[in-house]
């Protein structure tokens, strides 16, 4: 289904790039800071289009659950497709 176009723009949202090294400990929370306006716009947007707030962030709790669930099953993928190319060589 396409995003509406009154939330398309979220889509779009200026983040800025990380500050801190990949593997410092505080990484995770830079990254919280930076994309919760951009999330709240889009919690509110939702609820300008007439949802009800609990039922938005219910939806973005399932929308980022599948997104893990898929990256997770991506990385499996990559690492079973790397086994079978070192037994193959």
């Amino acid at each position: 289904m396409p995003c509406p176009k009154n939330l398309y723009f979220l889509a779009k949202a200026d983040i800025p790039p990380p500050t801190v090294l990949a593997g410092d400990n505080n990484r995770h929370l830079f990254c919280q800071m930076v994309i919760e306006i951009p999330l709240q716009d889009l919690v509110q947007a939702a609820v300008t289009a007439r949802w009800d707030e609990p039922e938005v962030l219910t939806a973005i709790i399932k929308v980022a659950d599948n997104l893990m669930l898929a990256h997770g099953s991506n990385a499996e993928l990559d690492a079973l497709l790397k086994a079978l190319k070192r037994n193959l060589e």
